[in-house]
């Protein structure tokens, strides 16, 4: 029998043989008089059975621990003996492992509250003018028309008799129509509901946990709930603005004078609320406005450095699963004040996501317990009633999970967050998308479509594919995909078939409106140049197909949609660039949103930067998307005009974020941050990978650049700051020295396998191949998928004529590249030196091989964009003889 430790691994025929061996003679599968003994026994609860597990299950004494089951075992292999009561001696050994199994065992104790069921309130008249309030400005996104807004003289709600909460709501509405986010957050409204605070920071409350405090408290009528909310939607307005469309709220020396500054100082006196100061360690260096005197600018002023301590409090907040939000993202205290007051108002019930949900049914919800009594405040029956007549909580939680989610920075999704989404999500399916009448089917596109998109950032089977053809269904739309006779460029004669995207309303409205700047959205693009031979847009030879209807905003992105669909379902070969670049060229035929332009724009511009001759202009298109950000003068834009005049407002901006896939800040910066070192522009990449704090690409691109020195200084102060074995082998990597890779296994505990693989190849440059090969051992022994690590210990055993190490490498790298043809080669000859022919000749055939399937790919990639060719060419055809 092969020891458990043997690195060999056993064949096929072993396993199939082991398993065929196993003795099921004499085991009972029938159910016995004691499997139904147990099925009659009432089930404990969770907590019960925890309890009685750890005070009187578990007998200590000096030799062992005894634990005593009073279930027998009914099913027994192999003669092995039954008894009536069992007992299972741990060694003395395994004592305290017993002890921490207990000890966790009664950390993960649950808590059961029961759901309060409660009747459908009779609205009255003050709250049927708050949730029309409600639907008016929530449902169509906070965007009015001109003449619209807080101050319009239409409906109950505007009445001169309206109740004080009414007005309230109506001055909410008119500042979030208006993108005065930050004048809500400073608002009476915000004050009254920070008002109800009464759990203080001792008794263990969280901030997220005081904040749904208050909204228990204070929300005693639905107009109240209404207010509250529109509160929480301002929070999460200003964190997508800051992070996701802009424009800054920092002037950065180019607005004008005094507006933008003023604006930027009211920001700090909400961030945070005072209530919540001292608990989130607020030390006021962020609170510091710099001015340079009345009317006086300076073009190089910088926001001020960021409260560090406040920073990362709310960032231990936001926290989930174990998983850090990204550092460099800012005004993150707006999304938790979102996230805590929509959570409670969407579903009352559910605590937030600092809580583990065991169990959430219709009548009661079972919580893991914490060490904080005050851990869950069940809601009132009452605020119950209130909460069920918000329209759009549901639609607005959602948004703000999904973009909690796109915080974190795991390496998979946080479950968490998507148990909570899926359950906010099917909430809103089913209270928007059962009645399909005409003046619905707008919303159900739209709740279909967020569906969709929060599975795709959540990384689920499909990526929302179903959700999308839901979408499709809901949005009246009608679209061909197809192939039609056209040109790329201008002096092309002959016609070659292209993709063609042609979609059309299925029903007559939901057009743009009119006082929409058109001619401001379309200064986003970036032309090609006067001498470049390409076309903007395909010229078809067909004129209809150079005709396109137009599209709602909706429509436009139900097609944005369809394109990331296509980018999720194919690998990114050049069939699918062709599809994703039809349809986003039929939605920049047209140019009516700023978000939904430039999300078609950055599609296309990912597409170009593959292709030599559409490159340039597509590093210029991500500049000049990245630069739209902030109020900065780059050379994308370069005057005032550009930076203020020619963007688009807050609230436009924001109208459709959330029905389209557009990155964060620190997103769109690193993407063409990488693009830019791809192509040797190292510098610029450092700079843009600085402002987002990767630190090990920023030393990166300065040692490509050739400037080690500022690379080392960078990396000096960054230990200084703290020490991470990243940084000692960054160190190491500039100055050569290999003390500096031994301070970085120190500092991980010899787990740093990088730091490994620097000293081999340290060793292997000074001549001492036996410490270079010792070093790859104990690289590829804490990471054992590392193919390249796997051959350099395979060449250097190969040297040291090691070649039981040599063959046991070589074979690490055939089994995980099957395809590495030089491997194979030397997994022949090893064999060849054994003097084992047999094994050598199947290594020589895969050799063979791997060199023939290389010749056959290429091969295969030509003749199917021939094939390609010829499909689209017949499409055509067939769609021209119809």
């Amino acid at each position: 029998m092969n020891s458990m430790n043997d690195d060999s691994s056993c064949s096929s025929d072993d396993s199939d043989l082991a398993f065929a061996n196993i003795n099921f003679e004499g085991v009972d599968f029938d159910d016995g008089e004691e499997e139904n003994k147990m099925s009659e026994t009432e089930p404990k609860c969770n907590q019960e059975v925890m309890k009685e597990e750890h005070e009187e299950g578990i007998v200590a004494s000096n030799d062992h621990v005894e634990k005593v089951y009073d279930v027998d075992p009914t099913i027994t292999a192999n003669g092995a003996l039954a008894g009536s009561l069992r007992s299972m001696v741990v060694d003395q050994e395994e004592i305290s492992m017993v002890s921490k199994s207990a000890n966790l065992s009664a950390a993960l104790e649950t808590v059961t509250f029961d759901k309060v069921a409660v009747a459908e309130l009779d609205l009255d008249e003050e709250a049927e003018c708050a949730v029309e309030e409600e639907k008016h400005i929530l449902l169509h996104d906070y965007f009015l028309g001109e003449g619209d807004g807080g101050d319009k003289k239409k409906g109950p709600s505007q009445s001169e008799n309206a109740s004080d909460v009414i007005r309230r709501i109506r001055e909410c509405s008119g500042f979030l129509s208006q993108g005065q986010y930050i004048e809500v957050l400073c608002s009476q409204s915000a004050q009254n509901l920070l008002a109800c605070d009464h759990a203080r920071p001792q008794n263990n409350a969280s901030v997220g946990q005081r904040i749904r405090h208050c909204v228990l408290t204070y929300c005693t009528t639905v107009a109240k709930c209404i207010e509250v909310e529109l509160v929480a939607v301002a929070g999460l307005n200003i964190y997508m603005q800051s992070n996701y469309t802009g424009p800054s709220l920092h002037h950065s020396g180019v607005s004008r004078p005094g507006k933008e500054e003023t604006t930027y100082g009211t920001v700090q006196t909400v961030n945070p609320h005072p209530l919540f100061a001292p608990q989130l360690k607020v030390s006021g260096i962020e609170n510091k406005v710099t001015s340079k005197g009345d009317g006086e600018a300076d073009d190089n002023q910088k926001e001020p450095p960021v409260d560090s301590s406040f920073h990362n409090a709310v960032l231990a907040e936001l926290s989930v699963d174990g998983e850090w939000p990204c550092p460099v993202c800012k005004y993150p205290y707006f999304l938790l004040l979102a996230r805590s007051i929509l959570a409670v108002l969407a579903d009352p019930y559910r605590p937030d996501w600092t809580q583990y949900v065991y169990d959430d049914t219709h009548d009661k919800v079972i919580i893991r317990k914490t060490e904080a009594e005050n851990f869950y405040e069940p809601p009132s029956a009452l605020f119950v009633a209130c909460s069920k007549n918000v329209a759009c909580a549901s639609i607005w939680c959602g948004r703000a999970i999904v973009a909690h989610s796109r915080l974190l920075q795991g390496d998979e999704p946080s479950m968490t967050l998507w148990k909570e989404a899926k359950s906010i999500f099917d909430t809103s399916v089913e209270k928007y998308c059962n009645d399909l009448a005409t003046k619905e089917r707008n919303l159900a596109c739209r709740v279909y479509l967020e569906y969709g998109l929060a599975e795709h950032h959540f990384d689920r089977e499909k990526k929302g594919k179903q959700f999308f053809q839901q979408a499709l269904e809901c949005s009246d739309l009608d679209i061909e995909v197809t192939g039609a006779e056209g040109r790329r460029t201008k002096y092309q004669k002959k016609a070659t078939a292209q993709m063609i995207v042609r979609a059309k309303p299925t029903t007559v409205g939901g057009g743009i409106k009119d006082f929409v700047d058109k001619d401001q959205i379309r200064t986003q693009e970036i032309k090609f140049e006067e001498d470049t031979i390409l076309l903007d847009m395909v010229k078809f030879v067909d004129e209809d197909d150079n005709i396109h209807f137009q599209l709602s905003l909706l429509q436009q992105t139900v097609l944005l949609a369809l394109c990331l669909d296509v980018k999720n379902d194919n690998p990114m070969d050049g069939l699918t660039g062709e599809q994703m670049g039809a349809y986003l060229e039929r939605v920049l035929q047209q140019h009516d949103d700023w978000m939904v332009y430039a999300s078609g724009l950055l599609e296309r511009a990912w597409l170009e930067s593959e292709k030599n001759h559409t490159r340039e202009r597509a590093l210029l298109q991500l500049q000049a998307l990245a630069d739209q950000h902030t109020n900065k003068l780059t050379f994308t834009q370069s005057t005032f005009q550009a930076a203020v005049e020619d963007s688009a407002p807050p609230q436009e901006r924001l109208r459709n974020i959330h029905y389209i896939v557009y990155p964060p800040r620190w997103g769109v910066l690193r993407d063409l941050a990488e693009r830019y070192a791809k192509i040797g522009i190292v510098t610029s990449a450092a700079e843009m990978f600085e402002e987002i704090e990767l630190w090990d690409e920023v030393v990166e691109c300065y040692r490509r650049a050739g400037k080690e020195k500022k690379a080392e200084e960078i990396v000096r102060k960054r230990l200084a700051e703290a020490e991470t074995p990243r940084m000692w082998a960054a160190l190491g990597d500039i100055t050569g020295d290999k003390s500096h890779y031994e301070n970085a296994l120190k500092v991980s505990n010899g787990k740093f396998s990088p730091a490994h693989v620097a000293l081999g190849k340290y060793y292997a440059d000074k001549g001492d191949l036996k410490g270079a090969a010792e070093q790859f051992k104990m690289a590829v022994r804490i990471k054992p998928l590392s193919p390249h690590v796997w051959f350099r210990l395979g060449a250097l055993s190969m040297r040291l004529k090691d070649w039981g190490t040599a063959l046991q490498a070589f074979t690490e790298v055939v089994q995980q590249e099957p395809e590495e043809g030089d491997a194979w080669a030397n997994v022949a000859a090893i064999h060849m030196h054994n003097k084992n022919p047999g094994e050598a000749y199947p290594a020589l055939n895969e050799v063979g091989v791997c060199s023939i399937e290389v010749r056959l790919r290429l091969f295969l990639d030509s003749l199917f964009s021939s094939v390609f060719i010829i499909y689209v060419i017949g499409l055509h055809t067939v769609s021209q003889a119809q």
